[in-house]
């Protein structure tokens, strides 16, 4: 089997996706003003994925190691109630999650970027990085997108999963006849 018949087979596997923030969703730069406040930059053809994948019935969980009032407006604007701020241990959390939900490691995708994703990469079913990941967190992945973190990667996975799952045409389509 090749590399990319083996992760369409575990793209069609995914009922969750889980992803890192800073260097995911966002292209890992911080902005702070002089007031102390901080600003995020996201990607919106990433959010359309999102969009996208949760009407192809996949859910989303956010988990990140810093907390954002950003990251709590963008996740509320793309309807992800899976939002997990201020976490140090992503695996403990995502095992829970999977627990509640009723899940299996094999029927979860993670995009992650640097050294404290390589824990949940490891044990998720479909390991993803965006095409700037740390090098330890290239060598995990099993898809890597062409695309950095914030621009584009979390899309690429997005499609990667409901093409596998061979929802893409009749989502994108529901588009076109509007």
């Amino acid at each position: 089997m090749s590399n990319l018949d083996l992760v369409a087979q575990k793209a069609k596997e995914v009922l969750l996706l889980a992803l890192d923030v800073d260097g995911v969703l966002t292209n890992g730069m911080l902005y702070y003003d002089e007031h102390g406040g901080e600003s995020k930059r996201f990607s919106v053809r990433d959010g359309m994925g999102l969009k996208l994948l949760q009407e192809a019935g996949v859910e989303v969980a956010i988990i990140s190691g810093r907390r954002s009032l950003a990251l709590s407006r963008r996740a509320h604007e793309l309807g992800i109630v899976l939002l997990f701020q201020g976490i140090r241990y992503k695996k403990q959390l995502l095992a829970q999650l999977l627990q509640n939900k009723g899940l299996d490691w094999p029927q979860v995708g993670y995009m992650g970027d640097d050294i404290n994703d390589l824990a949940c990469m490891e044990a998720v079913g479909l390991p993803m990085a965006p095409a700037d990941a740390a090098c330890e967190v290239l060598a995990k992945a099993l898809f890597v997108a062409q695309k950095p973190g914030g621009l584009g990667a979390v899309r690429e996975a997005c499609e990667l999963i409901i093409k596998a799952k061979g929802q893409w045409h009749t989502l994108a389509q529901s588009y076109f006849s509007q």
